[in-house]
């Protein structure tokens, strides 16, 4: 039977790191006659690919120094014959990215398909890296840089086409021998071979989407944490790791921040007998995600965003308009901010809207051009956004205590998630680490 074991970024920064990998896959490959690992870009990679493209006169600098990190970690953990070979694919691509970035500091300009194709490389190129440690250390193993999906042409948040990308698959698992076959994560190519990605922490949802193709039951993500837990330990005390969620509870954690997974990474898993499992490769402890709510189910996460700003938006101009509040939110479209929460009384007489912090200027600029017309006045306010997951929830007793200790901190918003499985709260900055604690300590005394 086969698995899926998508390694994270965060995971491949040293020599250890790569020690603890070889032995993780060496255990599975006791259990399974056939391992498809999906991995990410290196630690930090992706984000000075980033970088390159925002800082186009430094990006012949910075496309270097990613080369050097790969080179530098292959000739520690790879040798002779392995590391000669993987020397010259890592180079060859290495020199193509580089072209580009030559080509971008003197156009000074980057389309959203050239980004594309540059944030590309990071995983290719862990791909050739881990395979070649794999082998060093005697793993049967082998690297293909294709991507494993053909999407559309939506560059940064590309679409797979799952009829067409299962075909590539089951084409790439009949021609690879090898029982360890490491795949790239996070991005895809268009029919016309053009790359795409599929959005921030899109390797955790190509491992889901190819055991769903595949038609898997098991998919491991492997990070850097034991599965995922109560909230985060560094601002909770006594967070503790999660035995087991549902998928619409999991979906609100990672939605809330608890841990970063791609917004579709949990799709694939619907309306089949897949099972999710996050785990560590440094503790152990581990996180299933599967199935729907059951009867003994609590309150089971705690989520404190608290980089947010609060937009009101005021006038008697809107009530009763069709379109107006379609009006206010194409702003934010048009200024490129995400919403991340959006409340309107009944009386109609205000709109609200909850988005981060860094992009609150931009939206505020296109707001201002509509004082006079459609809007009267706009106030903005530090907020931090509380939430709380469980299927616990939904039944009255503890969506009763859960309300009865926010009502103390006066919430300025709430509102629930997807299948009733969490309740939101939008409060002043100074007041969300206070509840977000309070609310913490209710869910780990249970």
């Amino acid at each position: 039977m086969a698995l899926i074991v998508k390694i994270g970024g965060s995971i491949q920064k040293d020599e250890k790191d790569y020690e603890l990998i070889v032995k993780k896959i060496q255990d599975f490959s006791k259990k399974s006659d056939k391992i498809i690992v999906v991995t990410s870009a290196i630690k930090n990679v992706t984000n000075e690919l980033i970088s390159a493209t925002l800082n186009t006169d430094n990006s012949p600098n910075i496309v270097t120094e990613i080369y050097e990190r790969h080179i530098k970690l292959l000739s520690k953990l790879a040798d002779g014959k392995e590391f000669e070979n993987s020397f010259k694919d890592i180079s060859r691509l290495s020199d193509e990215l580089f072209r580009v970035a030559w080509s971008i500091r003197v156009l000074d300009e980057v389309t959203p398909r050239v980004r594309d194709y540059i944030l590309s490389f990071g995983e290719r190129m862990a791909t050739l890296l881990l395979s070649a440690i794999l082998r060093s250390n005697g793993i049967e193993a082998e690297g293909v840089i294709t991507p494993p999906f053909l999407t559309d042409e939506n560059y940064g948040e590309a679409n797979v086409i799952e009829d067409l990308s299962k075909k590539e698959i089951m084409g790439t698992l009949e021609n690879v021998k090898a029982n360890v076959i490491v795949l790239p994560g996070f991005i895809g190519r268009t029919k016309e071979g053009r790359y795409t990605t599929l959005g921030r922490g899109g390797s955790d949802y190509t491992a889901t989407l190819l055991g769903k193709l595949i038609g898997l039951r098991e998919v491991r993500l492997v990070t850097e944490v034991p599965g995922i837990m109560t909230g985060d330990p560094k601002k909770f005390e006594n967070a503790k790791t999660i035995t087991r969620l549902s998928l619409e509870e999991a979906i609100e954690l990672s939605q809330l921040g608890a841990k970063r997974l791609h917004p579709r990474t949990f799709d694939p898993v619907f309306g089949s007998d897949m099972k999710v499992i996050v785990e560590s490769l440094y503790e152990d402890g581990f996180t299933i995600i599967n199935g729907e709510c059951e009867n003994n189910d609590g309150l089971k996460g705690i989520s404190l965003l608290d980089n947010a700003k609060l937009i009101t938006v005021e006038s008697t101009k809107i009530v009763g308009k069709i379109g107006s509040a379609a009006r206010i939110t194409n702003e934010a479209k048009e200024a490129g901010v995400n919403i991340i929460s959006i409340s309107q009384p009944a009386s109609e007489t205000t709109i609200q809207l909850v988005v981060d912090s860094l992009s609150v200027d931009r939206l505020l600029s296109k707001l201002e051009e509509l004082k006079g017309t459609l809007v009267k006045d706009i106030e903005v306010n530090d907020v931090n956004i509380v939430g709380i997951v469980g299927c616990g929830i939904k039944k009255k007793e503890i969506s009763t205590k859960v309300l009865s200790i926010a009502s103390s901190y006066d919430p300025l918003a709430i509102s629930r998630g997807i299948s009733n499985v969490s309740m939101t709260f939008i409060v002043n900055k100074e007041e969300g680490e206070k509840l977000a604690k309070e609310l913490h300590k209710v869910i780990v005394s249970g």
